[in-house]
């Protein structure tokens, strides 16, 4: 098998620099040091840097942020009529409609912005393409933005979408008449013979990419045993169906053996290949993997029908290139971005496994059987080497068993997708055979997830949590990769590649060096995290230890705040790892989050006050301290939590004598201390009868910042506790436009007569106060607002409404 060339073309490279001027906004050092790493190691000629460094400005003038949209959003419940322009279907019967040209249909008023309805079990699938009148409660969308992850509103405004509506089952809709789309109409016709379970629900997800019938349940097995790839269209299953394509070409040579005089077998593959590649991609719904893929193999078969061979690079490069110029916000897509990546692994390596893997192939069928596992064992680790900074930096996680690949994707690839097609062309000769098609393919996937059952049970299948990275430790990660290609490829070690192994280690290295010699930033840092409706607060010492009160949460069982929001954004830079854990009290806006938190994180220390109620999360809670992962301790008023020397939280509430059901009136009240300095309050969601003990036991509560008691609750107004904490500043975890009107209008004006600011997390985001000597407190907030840079300091005499500053929540800078 031939080497790949390691230098890429003038005007790859040119491509290279314009794509990380795409991403320059997000990841501004990261992006910019990449592109000063590619006219370091490739730019041999000055003409050919200064075409670098435009391409890169090219892209970040592609890339540029959209403009604000002007006048107030709307926040009504009104009747409105609208456009489907998109349809999105998630696992558990959940769809999200991108709606544009909305009108109130009493005021003809238009909506600044698109529309995203979320509709959880819809009587039927919405058609792109129709026009809907429905009664629909409108509120502007407003993300939950925390430092170093992304915000679903940034994802949104760049799509135009400034708006966002709910509804559950038979909503108040009409539909104007209309037939259905084709597509549309071959799914239905599907889903009438697919058998019942994930098993057909998996059919109509590898035919139609349509997720609406998976379990939620199913889909987070297969995300912990990695396999979350093989059920999202992408490139692989394109080959599949291309390989198809080949396959009838070996028939019809046997069929008829003269048709090769005509035409050979390569290019009858290639014909027959296309026309199955066409109608796939368009029963996929034209996804960026699969345009991708698209591109790719269709850069390969133009140069087999010419007779002609192609470096494997070029055709990525091309396929990249044609998107981007196509489309240049494709480059956020995530599923691309890991699918590029894993070909692009799998191109700079497979090479050299291919060599070291040949001499099994002269070695009889049990040499050939040895090729074909290890070969694929191979292309799974090179495409996983190239995601692995991607995967941790957006997901949090990363599997462990990959193994899992070499028992699941050959039996994808030789039952389940051929079945499923086969299934497919059935439904109009056939409907007996389709069922049985469509039968054999299901029952492939029931054994996969009775298998990760029997797995999950045992305990077998947690995936890893693991530190997510800054974006100079991943440049420095594929700047290992890189050089380590190249010096594979080459007959002596050259000093170039060397020197870039060294620079890339050493990058990746670097936020560690920043750590150990103190150049981390300031002493103490609380963290209020933004995440809706509930609360979260992070605590971080001087020697880098962690606290964590309260986990977040909410009502819906499928949102958990916990793995979506706390615990990536406490592994930002920093491995899992909580010295302590403090749970107020088990509402499930405080505790269901904490869940996944206290399974994932390596934990030191678990205190809570010991009651528990009559909830599902009390029950999980039990369950998990059953298992004795981590030091559990009861804490009453007059304890102490201490963190490292000098830093500890005191606990004020409870009383020692307190019994009974764990609620709000039994919440854990804190104060964190710094070498005999109050800095925060911390009172969970204690109301009155609770605030009243804590001021009645005479403790010390003077506090630079209070964590208002219960989001801002009016049932947890108490204007003496605002004056004896004496607070700088007051911050309400809730969510924006909340139905509770949290905080409450009588909480603000008090904590305001008192001296405090409040700030509240739906207008700043995450709210971050730093200590770092005898100064007051520093503020910054996540929100991105009208100006001053990234972490821009909150002046001390705005109140943080509106937001103050700009932050890139996705930077990691």
């Amino acid at each position: 098998m031939r080497e790949v060339p390691v230098i890429p073309l003038p005007w790859q490279l040119c491509l290279l620099a314009c794509v990380c001027g795409l991403f320059a906004w997000d990841y501004p050092t990261a992006a910019g040091l990449s592109c000063v790493l590619c006219v370091l190691a490739f730019a041999r000629r000055r003409g050919l840097a200064a075409g670098m460094c435009i391409a890169f400005g090219l892209g970040m003038a592609l890339a540029m942020p959209p403009a604000g949209f002007g006048p107030a959003g709307w926040n009504v419940e009104a009747r409105v009529r609208g456009v489907v322009r998109e349809v999105r279907t998630h696992p558990g019967r959940r769809v999200t409609i991108v709606a544009s040209d909305v009108v109130r249909a009493d005021t003809g008023e238009a909506l600044p912005g698109r529309l995203a309805w979320t509709w959880i079990d819809p009587p039927a699938m919405p058609d792109a393409g129709r026009e809907f009148e429905a009664g629909l409660r409108i509120r502007e969308l407003r993300g939950r933005h925390n430092f170093g992850l992304s915000s679903n509103e940034d994802y949104w405004a760049r799509q135009g979408v400034r708006h966002r509506a709910f509804s559950r089952g038979r909503a108040d809709v009409r539909w104007e008449d209309g037939g259905r789309p084709l597509r549309a109409r071959l799914l239905e016709a599907v889903a009438r013979h697919v058998p019942a379970g994930q098993g057909g629900a998996v059919v109509r997800a590898l035919l139609f990419g349509d997720r609406f019938d998976l379990d939620p349940a199913f889909m987070d097995r297969i995300r912990r045993a990695g396999l979350s790839h093989s059920l999202a269209l992408s490139g692989m299953h394109l080959a599949l169906v291309a390989g198809l394509g080949f396959v009838l070409a070996k028939g019809a040579a046997r069929v008829r053996p003269g048709l090769l005089l005509v035409v050979p077998r390569q290019k009858l593959g290639v014909l027959l290949s296309l026309p199955l590649v066409l109608g796939y991609m368009w029963l996929g719904g034209f996804t960026p993997s699969l345009l991708r893929a698209a591109l790719m193999l269709s850069t390969l078969a133009l140069h087999l029908l010419r007779g002609a061979r192609n470096q494997p690079q070029d055709t990525l490069f091309a396929a990249v290139a044609v998107l981007v110029v196509a489309d240049p916000a494709i480059a956020r897509d995530v599923g691309l971005q890991l699918s590029v990546l894993a070909v692009t692994g799998i191109v700079l390596f497979m090479p050299h496994f291919s060599r070291l893997l040949e001499p099994l192939r002269q070695g009889g069928r049990a040499g050939r059987w040895a090729y074909a596992l290890l070969t694929m064992a191979a292309v799974t680790v090179c495409a996983n080497l190239f995601i692995l900074p991607v995967q941790a930096l957006y997901f949090f996680e990363t599997p462990v068993h990959l193994w899992l690949n070499l028992l699941w994707l050959p039996v994808l690839g030789m039952a389940v997708l051929p079945l499923s097609f086969l299934g497919f062309f059935a439904v109009f000769v056939s409907v007996e055979a389709a069922r049985a098609c469509f039968s054999l393919a299901g029952l492939g996937v029931d054994a996969l997830d009775r298998g990760l059952g029997v797995l999950d049970a045992a305990g077998m299948l947690r995936a890893a949590a693991v530190l997510r990275p800054e974006g100079i430790e991943v440049v420095g990660y594929w700047a290992v990769l890189l050089a380590a290609g190249a010096m594979l490829g080459a007959k002596r070690h050259a000093p170039g590649p060397m020197a870039f192994l060294g620079l890339g280690l050493l990058l990746m290295s670097a936020p560690s060096l920043r750590d150990a010699t103190g150049m981390s930033g300031p002493a103490v840092e609380l963290t209020v995290l933004d995440t809706g409706m509930s609360q979260a607060v992070g605590i971080r010492g001087p020697s880098g230890r962690m606290v964590l009160v309260d986990g977040a949460g909410g009502w819906s069982a499928d949102y958990d705040p916990g793995r979506a929001l706390v615990a990536p954004a406490l592994a930002w830079s920093r491995p899992p790892r909580l010295d302590v854990v403090v749970l107020s009290h088990v509402d499930s806006d405080h505790s269901r989050g904490l869940m996944y938190v206290l399974e994932s994180f390596d934990v030191g220390c678990f205190a809570w006050s010991g009651l528990l109620d009559r909830s599902e999360d009390s029950r999980r809670l039990e369950r998990l301290m059953s298992r004795k992962l981590w030091t559990a301790r009861t804490v009453r008023a007059g304890d102490r939590i201490d963190i490292e020397p000098g830093l500890w939280l005191d606990v004020l509430y409870p009383a020692v004598g307190e019994r009974g059901l764990s609620g709000n009136e039994t919440s854990v009240v804190l104060r964190l201390v710094w070498q005999g300095r109050g800095l925060a309050l911390l009172p969970g969601d204690a109301e009155q009868r609770a605030l009243a003990g804590v001021l009645l036991s005479g403790a010390d509560l003077a506090s630079e910042v209070l964590v208002l008691p219960h989001h801002g609750s009016k049932s947890s107004l108490k204007p003496g506790l605002y004056d004896r904490v004496g607070a700088a500043w007051a911050v309400a975890a809730c969510g924006p436009d909340n139905r509770f009107g949290f905080p409450h209008p009588e909480v603000v004006q008090a904590c305001e007569h008192a001296g405090s600011a409040v700030l509240t997390t739906a207008d700043c985001g995450a709210v971050r106060f730093s200590w770092d000597g005898d100064g007051p407190a520093q503020v910054r907030c996540a929100r991105a607002g009208a100006g001053g840079g990234p972490d821009a300091l909150c002046p001390a005499h705005l109140s943080c409404m509106p937001p103050l500053e700009q932050h890139n929540p996705r930077s990691g800078q």
